[in-house]
């Protein structure tokens, strides 16, 4: 069996069993706003922006197709294109990286 361990949460200190699952777990890093990723896998239907075009925060730039349904990706912030990732036809996983901003 496993030994206690202790861990802080919020400045509260807890004695605990940690499974390894917790252990394991990815690292939560800070979110990029240069960086836009796919919240949900999927298939590209089509892309709405090329490289180097300037957009505005909330434009349309890529729709792709999950679960039976067409998913429209808009904008995070306003920018110029540094590169995108995917092209019609492409599947990509959750987390993906579609696209750059510079």
């Amino acid at each position: 069996m496993t030994a206690l361990e202790s861990l802080v949460i919020d400045e509260t200190q807890y004695t605990t069993y940690l499974t390894a699952k917790y252990k394991n777990r990815k690292t939560w890093l800070q979110p990029d706003d240069k960086k836009l990723l796919a919240f949900l896998p999927g298939t590209v239907v089509e892309v709405l922006i090329q490289k180097g075009e300037q957009v505005k925060k909330g434009q349309a730039v890529i729709k792709f197709e999950a679960m039976k349904m067409i998913n429209t990706v808009q904008s995070t912030c306003c920018g110029k294109i540094k590169d995108v990732h995917v092209k019609i036809g492409d599947k990509f996983p959750k987390g993906f990286l579609l696209l750059e901003f510079e």
